[in-house]
Order: structure tokens, then C-alpha cells, then sequence
């Protein structure tokens, strides 16, 4: 008899997390160890679940009884779910490495439970960030949907060959990825380095939750008994087609699975696995914008991949916008809004940010009051910033000189602007490419640039387009170029969601421009 771990949520009433899958599992002949990451009367779409929380500690005390018992010997796969936080994460991770040392051809499923259309992410930032950094690289299967794949793989799934580009770019093994679109319907894919199958099933309407737990369970049921993937697909669709297909019968507002319970076991509607569609997508572009000499460098990226990213020289940041390519998202590295009175230290955002980067903290300026911004020259704009608070900071020249820059930006920008148009920095994007870890160079040393090199090609930036002579009228230097390029990175991370927000609730100046730095 097959045995599966299984570590995620318990809710009492609602049809998600353990109390569906344990059920699945369970009717298909599997033992099932239940390691419950949160108690939960109900889901907490119907209102307060009534949590009782599981700590990282207990989750912990659950698994080391469960290992003296002498059972993990025996466990074919490990399925993990919902967790509530980080350190829960980093606890399930060592489960899984004492499990396979116990027996090595565990088969781990991971769910990447964080988030949906329309909403986003619904988990804490350290909790999506910690699933991607220590559970999904020990996964021999991730389930994860569309908007969850798009997450986790940094580029959008919007159809059926997007989603087959997105899971092989996540670095799994195979990827089952739901809630696809195709036409009218909705796909489930399957996706492995040079194999890729999808099923297609109706486009149901007011669907109960829980469907994502329910497949994680039927695909690892069918793969552990022997099911080659294309067939685990299709009768783990199979099986959830007819539920929700029961479901709709009955007008139910959770999984019918009990009603339905001989589907799981033996699915009968026909659903048959083919390879994708490949359709020609439209081009999706972000930009990241630097200011220099001049004027301003742009560089463009096409976030579905089919073109190489373009440089471009602006006379005006706002050119951005009527470019070929039409961005959807522009990152820019220069502050917007200004707080009505100096503050020593900056705006809340720029603290945030400095904090992040330690020995590269001074490469954070601190913007002037928005009464010193509008002044006509150096005097002036100290004197205006220092008479609007007893300890406001000294303006430097080298912020003075930016102020044309700055104004630019804040005569047009709206609230409305900045859903699209977006404050960076560059040196936080190039920390968050690698290890967390400040660049050690200045950006004007041939060390620091190559440092800054070296990070964007971890990212997938292209060595020759890198090499592009920023040679224009605008006297663009080279580190400006490379600022640029670390902005387009960020640009795209925000596009998908996966950006940082520094701080985590930004401010909002007396304009109603939103102080925040993303990265």
C-alpha cells in the first residue's frame, strides 16, 4: 500500500487543503500522514475561518513524532500546501530532506499555495518568497496556477504556449500548471523539459474552492501507482471535471467529493491529452529608465520573450510612453513625491531603502521638500528646504542637479500615472538579482561594472546586449546603461507582481502621489 505525506491546511467544514485532499488520497487506496500547517473552522472566503495556528515549532513536534514511529521509511511521495509562514517553510524543507535520505525516490509535489486572479498574491511577500526559494527547487512536481506559474517563473501565462514557456523557465522537473485559458475553456498542462501535454475542460461558472488541492492529490495518487504523466493528467482532470460538473448539479458551495466520491476512483467523462497550442502572442513590453546628461536612457524589454531588449535615447522621461513599444510598466530612477516639509533622512521610502543596502545605503539621495524643488537656484532651494523644518538636511549640488529631472516628472505625474509609472533604484535591483548581498563596487569602478555585469546576466540578460555602445547625443555613460537595464528588471517584476516595496505601506504626499521605491 502506497503512503503519502501530506503538509498543509485543515479546515472542519470547507472542502480545501487536507480535507480534500486526505479524503482523495484515502478513497484511492493511499495512507495519508496529515501534517496541518493552520486549524480552520472554514475557508476564510466565507468569513472569519476561525484559525487556531500551527507554529513552525509544533508543525516541527507533529514530524518528530511522526519519524519515531519508524513510518517515513515507508512514504512514496510528500505533498506540501498552504503554509502560514516562513519559518514554517524552512521546517518543511528539512522534512523533506529527512525524508528522502529515508527512502530516495520520494516523489515531492509541491503546491505553491500564494496566489490568484484577480487579486494577486494572498499570502505574506516572505512566505511567496520563501516558497520559491526552498520548496519549489526540492520539487520533482509543482501545481501551481496560472497567475502562480507566472509568479514563480517571471513572465506571463496568458495561454496555452505561454504556460509551457513559463514552466520550463520555473526549473522544475514538471509542472502542472491549472487554470490556463484556451478559448472558451480552461487547460491543464503538463509540462516536463521536452514533453508537454493539456487537457482542456469547461469554463465553469462560481467553481468551489479546493480544486487545486484536489488535483495536487489525484495527480500524485496516479503517478505513485504507476500512471505515465500523460495519463495521471488526464484522469486527475477527469475525476475533477465530474465533480465540478456534480457540483454544478447541486448548486454547491464546496467540493461535493463524498457525492462524487466514485469519480475519483474511476473517472468516466472523457477527457484526452494533446500536445499545446502554440499561438502567436502579442509582444508585452516594460521599460526601465535612467536619467543622464542629456536626457534620459531606456532600456525595453519584450516580457514574452520573442524580441531582444532595445535601448533607446529620450530627450523627454515621458517619450517613454510613445515609444514603438508602448510599455506597460516604466520603472524609473528618480524620486516621486515630495514630502510638504524636509525631513532629515528623506522620505519614509528612501530610509527603507538605504536600510536594505548597508555599505551602498549613500547612493540614496534624499529628495528636497516639494517647496525647495520649485525654487530657481542652489541658495534658494536650501534655503526653502531648511526653512521647512528646524533639522532639515542640507540640499548637496549633486541633488540640485537633478531638480530639472525631478520636476519633469512631478508637473505631469497623477495617482492615476502611477499605475504604470513607477519610482526604482537601481543598486536595490541589483542586490535582489543575487544573494541578497549590496554590490561590493562603486558602479564608476571597472570592478563595480563588472560586478553589476556579472548580476544582470544571472537574470537572463543577453552578454552581447549588454556590450551595446551607449554612444548617443544625450552623453549617456555606461553605468547609466546598466542602471537602465537593472530598472527594465524591475520594471518586469512589477508587471508580475513579484517586485519589493520599500517600505512595505508607503506614504502618500500632499499631492496624492504614492512615496514608495520598488525593486
Amino acid at each position: 500500500m502506497k503512503t503519502v505525506l501530506l503538509i498543509t491546511s485543515q479546515a472542519a467544514s470547507s472542502r480545501v487543503g487536507a480535507s480534500v485532499a486526505a479524503f482523495a488520497l484515502e478513497r484511492m487506496g493511499i495512507e495519508v500522514i496529515t501534517l496541518p500547517t493552520v486549524l480552520v473552522g472554514r475557508h476564510p472566503g466565507w468569513g472569519d475561518p476561525g484559525l487556531v495556528d500551527v507554529d513552525a515549532d509544533g508543525l516541527s513536534r507533529l514530524f518528530l513524532a511522526v519519524q519515531a514511529q519508524g513510518v517515513l521509511d515507508h512514504v512514496d511521495a510528500v505533498i506540501t500546501g498552504y503554509f502560514r509562514s516562513s519559518r514554517q517553510i524552512t521546517a518543511a524543507a528539512a522534512m523533506i530532506d529527512y525524508t528522502r535520505r529515508a527512502k530516495k525516490d520520494v516523489l515531492v509535489v509541491v503546491d505553491p499555495v500564494m496566489g490568484d486572479e484577480p487579486d494577486g498574491l494572498y499570502v505574506p511577500d516572505a512566505v511567496a518568497e520563501a516558497l520559491m526559494r526552498e520548496l519549489v527547487p526540492r520539487a520533482d512536481v509543482i501545481t501551481p496556477n496560472a497567475w502562480e506559474l507566472a509568479h514563480i517563473a517571471e513572465r506571463p501565462v496568458f495561454d496555452e504556449g505561454s504556460a509551457v514557456e513559463a514552466a520550463r523557465q520555473s526549473g522544475c522537473p514538471l509542472v502542472i500548471v491549472s487554470s490556463t485559458p484556451s478559448g472558451d475553456e480552461w487547460a491543464t498542462l503538463a509540462v516536463q523539459k521536452n514533453d508537454a501535454w493539456c487537457v482542456t475542460t469547461p469554463n465553469y461558472k462560481n467553481v468551489p474552492r479546493g480544486t487545486g488541492d484536489l488535483l495536487s492529490a489525484l495527480f500524485t495518487a496516479h503517478m505513485i501507482g504507476g500512471k505515465p504523466v500523460s495519463v495521471a493528467l488526464e484522469n486527475a482532470v477527469s475525476s475533477i471535471d465530474m465533480v465540478l460538473s456534480e457540483a454544478q448539479r447541486l448548486g454547491a458551495d464546496e467540493l461535493p467529493i463524498v457525492a462524487a466520491q466514485d469519480r475519483l476512483v474511476s473517472p468516466r467523462a472523457g477527457v484526452t491529452a494533446r500536445p499545446p497550442t502554440q499561438t502567436r502572442r502579442h509582444s508585452r513590453w516594460v521599460a526601465g529608465v535612467d536619467g543622464c546628461p542629456g536626457g534620459w536612457i531606456a532600456v525595453m524589454l519584450d516580457v514574452t520573450g520573442q524580441h531582444q531588449p532595445i535601448m533607446r535615447p529620450l530627450r523627454s522621461v515621458w517619450d517613454v510612453l510613445t515609444t514603438p513599444e508602448r510599455p506597460e510598466i516604466v520603472a524609473v530612477d528618480m524620486p516621486m513625491g515630495f514630502l510638504g516639509e524636509a525631513v532629515r533622512g528623506g522620505r519614509a521610502c528612501e530610509r527603507a531603502a538605504r536600510a536594505k543596502l548597508g555599505p551602498r545605503k549613500s547612493s540614496v539621495f534624499s529628495a528636497p521638500c516639494r517647496r525647495a524643488l520649485y525654487t530657481t537656484s542652489y541658495d534658494a532651494a536650501c534655503a526653502a528646504n531648511a526653512k521647512s523644518a528646524e533639522d532639515a538636511p542640507k540640499l548637496s549640488r549633486q541633488v540640485y542637479g537633478l531638480f530639472d529631472k525631478m520636476r519633469e516628472i512631478d508637473a505631469r505625474l497623477t495617482a492615476q500615472l502611477q499605475e504604470c509609472f513607477f519610482e526604482t533604484h537601481p543598486e536595490l535591483g541589483f542586490t535582489l538579482m543575487g544573494d541578497g548581498l549590496p554590490s561590493q563596487h562603486s558602479k564608476k569602478t571597472a570592478e563595480g561594472e563588472a560586478e553589476r555585469v556579472a548580476a544582470l546576466l544571472t537574470v537572463g540578460f543577453d552578454a552581447d546586449f549588454l556590450k551595446t555602445d551607449t554612444f548617443t547625443p544625450l552623453a549617456a555613460s555606461r553605468d547609466d546603461f546598466l542602471d537602465a537595464c537593472a530598472c527594465a528588471w524591475t520594471a518586469q517584476r512589477i508587471l508580475f507582481g513579484a517586485a519589493e516595496v520599500f517600505p512595505e505601506e508607503p506614504d502618500r504626499d500632499p499631492n496624492g502621489l504614492e512615496m514608495a521605491i520598488r525593486a
